[in-house]
């Protein structure tokens, strides 16, 4: 789909056992917000960037540096933490990094899920179990933007 580009998102897993969290945390950070998700035996996924970019190259110095400095930032536990991955995934977005549920003949698309793919596929899933058992009548998104509703 030309109407799609690609956000780059860089994230770590780091392993401390000096350090726990019961749910997932969001850091809003001065330069970029941040995740923390628990994970089991002491580890945690720190991530993750949004930089413009189809690459997917490895992760940069720069990223690592800024995730690393995040994570120290939400607890100094992770200063002593180890390294145990690095990885990037290209994530689709629109331009208006709004996600959608499209019918076309006989496909429903589900896309541009930006950086909220794990918590939107549910909804997104919901959508387009209505779109193809209800295809004769309009779906509307459940969300707002600027006031107006967004049809599916």
């Amino acid at each position: 789909d030309d109407r799609l580009r690609g956000v780059r998102g860089e994230m770590l897993i780091l392993n401390t056992p000096d350090f726990s969290l019961s749910r997932p945390v969001r850091l809003l950070h001065p330069r970029f917000p941040l995740y923390a998700v628990p994970r089991a035996d002491a580890q945690f996924m720190i991530g993750a960037t949004m930089i413009e970019s189809r690459s997917a190259r490895p992760v940069t110095a720069r990223s690592m540096m800024e995730l690393l400095g995040a994570a120290y930032a939400l607890h100094p536990a992770f200063g002593g933490a180890g390294i145990v991955e690095a990885g990037v995934g290209v994530r689709p977005a629109f331009p208006d990094n709004l996600p959608r549920v499209e019918m076309s003949g006989d496909t429903v698309a589900i896309n541009g899920l930006y950086r909220h793919g794990f918590l939107l596929a549910p909804a997104m899933a919901r959508l387009a179990g209505e779109i193809v058992f209800n295809h004769d009548k309009p779906v509307e998104l459940a969300h707002e933007t600027d006031g107006q509703r967004q049809s599916a």
